[in-house]
């Protein structure tokens, strides 16, 4: 028996079939071929491909509809397997061997699922072992997850959504919608999966232990795309085909979405309710229907967090003020200062003695949010809302407010004695500058330089004009190499690093002032050290030319000293009672050459 172009199980690689049992000359993975893959060789390599993308529900239905068609055998059977517990084969960076990992974990253990019985059924012996062994390491792997599972405590909400775009490889808005919709539920006091939050400092071959626990215990998901196609991504759809699997078993389970158009949406979520991205409360709107429906379970006895409960009612009213609270916070986070105010005029009308509503339009008013406001070079008591967030504050927001204002004030100390030493050290530079000798004869080097250049041109290029004028334009170009020395120690060490020090001695955290700063000093520097290049580009080619020109009159000098040597030959022994000497002629032969 001999099939064509059946790929690997494990690495994809192309199998060289012989028998029932062919082991791949790529990876060493043993790979079963009955007489039904020779017949399905194209669907079999596409579902092996689709296993390989972690597309395992499209592949399982490629398994079934062959397994349907035929007589059941082991290697289609077994290969269902590998999708239901999510198997991906991973080389081993040592070994180069491929080894199982599970993305789809099961309660139930591998070694009693029924498609993988039913292969063994179907084995010889040599099969059964390999499948056996294989098999009972999935298990103790499975066994390991589990083992991490039972130890996570449960959760109330499941997040999915997709945080990359492969496109353009940035961060997808849902990204944003999700951090508010987990803020909003966590200060409610939920327990809520969030793989940003939850799985941050997790090693990504880690994640399933984690997610499987989440799935398992959470009562509700929420499902946010902002585009139709991060719903069928792989991992999305992984997350909530598995969701839906589990509200077959247990009816307590929720799902929810949030989608520009709910048309688009896949098919299993047709009979579902959407939420509206475009409404710009739809995370408050969302936030609200999930903690209803959990609210419900609770009250219905299904299980629940009655501590999350105590603290849901002041978010089940979008008009009551800590709502309108939390979107003047979202407006400011997003720079959206007219919204914030229409927000806390709204809000004041309701309530005009909240403290957190003066203070959240003070930080409209100087433009900076409940993180960045420590770096402000602002007195923040000249607004009279910083008055007012004071005498209706706490105890505690009455010192939070004050020791940021304190340090809003040593901010704008540090800035002024930041523009002092700056002016000190520009005052420095053009000092040294106006002082340097060497800076001061810059240009007129330069034309020297050009001056020089000319006469080389024009030069005979005799053996000691040429090496005289090569010699002066090296001097020159020295000469100039000192100039940027002295004006590049200045640029760096009274400067730049002057400024770095300053910062560091009074603990500035936030150093773009420095940097813009400094910005035309480095811009200088880098003008200098260019145009040293340029310079040196310019005049270098003439040393080159000075050789070359030695070289010339050197061999010059070869050729007239062979000629001497033959005519001393030639004339040797002639009288010297001739009119014309032999020292008269090997002269004029020299002069003639």
């Amino acid at each position: 028996m001999k099939t064509e172009a059946l790929n690997c199980r494990c690495c994809g690689g192309v199998l060289n079939v012989k028998s029932a049992m062919t082991v791949c000359e790529y990876c060493g993975a043993t790979n079963f071929v009955s007489d039904t893959a020779g017949k399905y060789i194209n669907q079999l390599n596409r579902a092996n491909k689709l296993r390989q993308e972690k597309e395992y529900d499209n592949a399982i239905r490629i398994y079934d509809n062959i397994l349907s068609e035929n007589v059941p055998s082991a290697d289609i059977l077994w290969l269902r397997t590998l999708c239901e517990y999510g198997i991906e084969y991973v080389p081993d960076p040592i070994s180069s061997k491929y080894f199982p990992t599970l993305h789809r974990i099961k309660d139930e253990s591998i070694l009693n699922y029924y498609s993988y019985l039913d292969a063994l059924k179907l084995c010889d012996e040599e099969q059964r072992n390999i499948l056996i062994k294989e098999a009972t390491e999935i298990n103790r792997i499975q066994t390991e997850y589990l083992e991490i599972a039972k130890n996570e405590a449960p959760y109330d909400v499941f997040i999915c959504y997709k945080e990359t775009d492969e496109d353009t490889m940035t961060t997808t808005e849902d990204v944003a919608y999700c951090t508010r919709l987990y803020e909003i539920l966590t200060k409610t006091g939920y327990k809520v999966f969030f793989a940003r939050e939850t799985l941050q400092n997790k090693l990504s071959v880690d994640y399933e232990p984690y997610i499987f626990a989440a799935l398992k215990s959470s009562k509700v998901m929420a499902v946010i795309g902002s585009k139709s196609e991060y719903f069928t991504a792989t991992w999305v759809k992984n997350e909530w085909s598995r969701f839906l699997k589990q509200m077959e078993k247990d009816p307590s389970k929720q799902i929810f979405f949030a989608c520009d158009d709910p048309n688009e949406l896949p098919r299993a979520f047709s009979l579902k309710q959407a939420q509206l991205l475009s409404n710009p409360d739809a995370m408050e709107i969302l936030a609200k229907n999930i903690i209803n429906y959990l609210a419900n379970i609770l009250k219905a006895g299904k299980n629940g967090n009655p501590n999350a409960l105590k603290n849901a009612a002041q978010y089940l009213d979008l008009s009551s003020p800590e709502a309108m609270l939390g979107r003047a916070k979202k407006h400011l986070n997003q720079k959206n200062y007219a919204a914030v105010y229409s927000d806390i005029s709204d809000l004041l009308a309701i309530n005009p003695a909240m403290s957190e509503a003066y203070w959240v339009r003070l930080l409209a008013n100087v433009r900076h949010n409940e993180e960045n406001i420590i770096y402000a070079k602002t007195d923040l008591t000249k607004d009279e809302d910083y008055d007012k967030a004071v005498t209706f504050a706490s105890s505690a927001l009455k010192e939070k407010y004050e020791k940021i204002k304190d340090q809003c004030l040593e901010n704008i100390s540090l800035q002024e004695k930041f523009n002092e030493r700056m002016d000190i050290v520009a005052d420095e530079f053009k000092q040294t500058v106006s002082e340097s000798k060497t800076y001061a004869k810059k240009d007129d080097i330069v034309k020297e330089l050009k001056s020089l250049k000319r006469d080389y041109d024009n030069s005979a290029l005799s053996t000691f004009g040429g090496k005289k004028i090569a010699q002066e334009i090296a001097n020159k170009v020295a000469e100039l190499d000192s100039i940027y020395k002295a004006v590049l120690s200045s640029l760096s060490s009274r400067c730049i690093s002057e400024y770095r020090k300053f910062c560091e001695e009074n603990n500035l955290s936030n150093l773009l002032e420095l940097d813009n700063t400094s910005e035309k000093m480095k811009a200088l520097r880098n003008s200098f050290i260019e145009e040293n290049k340029a310079l040196r580009a310019n005049y270098t080619n003439i040393y080159d030319e000075s050789e070359i020109v030695s070289e010339s009159i050197s061999q010059k000098r070869e050729d007239r000293k062979r000629a001497v040597q033959k005519m001393i030959h030639e004339f040797d022994g002639i009288d010297s009672k001739k009119d014309e000497t032999i020292g008269d002629m090997i002269i004029r032969a020299f002069l003639d050459e």
